[in-house]
């Protein structure tokens, strides 16, 4: 990440000024102690002032010399100020080196614990800048713990990397990597060891003979954390996860962080964390091995429980079974809650982990059935996976098939079988049906006849209705009358011919509805129970 010329000369004065405030030995800083007897005499103090001013000088060569783009030579500028004295400031150096000879995760590694030293010297948009770099990062570096003796400098493939214990676990890339420490002048150097790929892991370093070092690596499981911390303050809560942390670290266990945890949830339902396929998921995308939960609850207020008293209740489930492997509750003081979850959290740890397993091997006729451990759907037949030994209640489901359960005990390093075959559900009786008949052809040849008759009628009087509508009021004097003299009869034939003409049509209808809408047809209807 470039800086300007101005901005460097900022950075160079801060450090100056720090180092020179500082005036902190060698030791202070876990430097290598000096061997030379008369360097450590009381006689023979060691003069921080040409010190600071040692370091200020490589600081701003290294500088320069990062500027003028020789790494090479920058990088040794800056190994040999952190060797003098091991500032923070000189991690953000080292990591503009790294990052400018394309080491992005060694650049990432110095970056991040340079901002959490409590004392970064840049500005905030540069240390936000640093933030995104690291979070950057693919999921196929390895966080990777180091052990070994407090004081000695540490450096990985040739680089110097920082003074044990390191601040925080140190990013690695997968592969091989070699490692050296040095101690009182003396040099131990290990043979390559390859780190997986994205897996946390604690490295335990230590001096041999013949200027060899020991490495022997020790692989980490991650487990997920979920803690309701009722009305705990900032500050208890912040405890209460140190204390996890700490004693899960001491089990060889790495509580996910954070924002891992809330990126791997992202895409999963509320319940997840109470779902086993869904916690398989989980175990297949992190490797996570283990879900620790905490409750943390008033105590009811009634003696023994002093005044202000928590109930602590904690559980471990181990993912790859599926199953609770240990249950503890306990009561603690509010004032105590730290040191109470980290005795509480360690005897967790001994009672799942000192619990034998076994393996579970699940089949079905037919297969593809849901199978429940405890009532834990674990998954679908065929299934085999590692189970907690003892005796457990076994379901196997299928739609359409009779549920099979069954009490399986499963001994510590064998494995115990099932070979289940369903039966199809018991299908009910059937129904006693009866047949209603049709029509008869008697009774489809009067309904034609009668239909026929009353469609005859009905157009006999519906003519003879118009007939008589249209003679209404005609003359019928006969012979007719002159064209000026009045007429002596006319016909009345309106209320005559409107009843023939009504009853002519409703006739003609119903008539040609009897004859042409079919008749009944024979239909099937429950059979009526036997009188008893």
């Amino acid at each position: 990440m470039p800086l300007t010329l101005r901005q460097q000369r900022v950075c160079v004065e801060r450090l100056v000024v720090v180092l020179s405030a500082l005036g902190l030995s060698q030791a202070a800083f876990g430097a290598p102690q000096v061997t030379n007897r008369a360097a450590a005499s009381p006689r023979a103090p060691v003069n921080h002032s040409t010190l600071a001013d040692r370091v200020a000088k490589l600081v701003a060569d290294g500088v320069a010399t990062l500027a003028a783009n020789d790494l090479a030579h920058a990088q040794q500028l800056f190994e040999q100020a952190f060797r003098l004295r091991p500032a923070p400031e000189l991690l953000y150096q080292l990591g503009r080196v790294a990052q400018a000879q394309g080491q992005t995760v060694v650049a990432a590694d110095f970056y991040r614990r340079y901002l959490e030293s409590g004392t970064p010297s840049t500005d905030e948009p540069t240390n936000e800048a640093l933030r995104k770099r690291i979070s950057e990062l693919p999921t196929s570096v390895s966080e990777v713990t180091i052990a070994g003796s407090g004081g000695a400098l540490l450096s990985v493939d040739g680089r110097l990397t920082g003074v044990l214990p390191l601040s925080r676990p140190l990013l690695l890339g997968a592969g091989p990597h070699r490692y050296r420490l040095e101690m009182r002048g003396v040099s131990s150097e290990s043979d390559p060891l390859t780190i997986p790929d994205g897996r946390p892991a604690e490295l335990h370093l230590t001096a041999g003979t013949s200027a060899s070092l020991i490495a022997v690596l020790t692989l980490n499981s991650l487990a997920l954390l979920a803690v309701e911390f009722g009305s705990l303050s900032d500050d208890q809560k912040k405890q209460v996860e140190e204390s996890i942390a700490t004693a899960a670290r001491n089990e060889h266990t790495l509580i996910l962080a954070p924002d891992k945890h809330r990126e791997l949830l992202a895409s999963e339902s509320p319940r997840c964390l109470s779902d086993v396929p869904c916690l398989d998921r989980l175990t297949r995308k992190a490797e996570v091995r283990l879900l620790l939960r905490f409750a943390f609850k008033p105590a009811a207020a009634q003696p023994p429980a002093p005044l202000g008293a928590l109930v602590v209740e904690a559980e471990l489930i181990d993912l790859v079974s599926g199953l609770r492997a240990a249950h503890l509750q306990e009561n603690a003081s509010v004032d105590g809650v730290g040191n109470a979850t980290l005795g509480l959290t360690r005897r967790l740890f001994q009672a799942a982990l000192t619990r034998p397993r076994g393996t579970l091997h699940i089949e079905s006729n037919p297969p593809a059935a849901t199978v429940s451990l405890e009532g834990r759907v674990l998954g679908q037949t065929p299934l085999e996976r590692v189970t907690l030994s003892g005796s457990h209640k076994i379901t196997i489901e299928k739609a359409g098939f009779e549920p099979y359960e069954s009490t399986l005990s499963v001994a510590a390093g064998a494995t115990a079988q099932i070979s289940a075959e369903l039966l199809p559900t018991a299908l009910p009786p059937p129904i006693a049906m009866r047949t209603i008949p049709g029509e008869s052809k008697g009774s489809r040849i009067t309904r034609w006849v009668l239909g026929g008759l009353g469609l005859g009628v009905g157009l006999t009087l519906t003519g003879l209705g118009a007939s008589a509508l249209a003679q209404n009021g005609a003359c019928g004097d006969r012979p007719a009358p002159n064209q000026d003299a009045p007429c002596e009869l006319l016909y009345n034939t309106g209320t005559v011919g409107g009843a023939l003409l009504g009853t002519g049509i409703g006739l003609s209808v119903g008539g040609a509805l009897l004859m042409f809408i079919p008749g009944r047809s024979p239909r099937q209807v429950p059979a009526s129970p036997a009188p008893k």
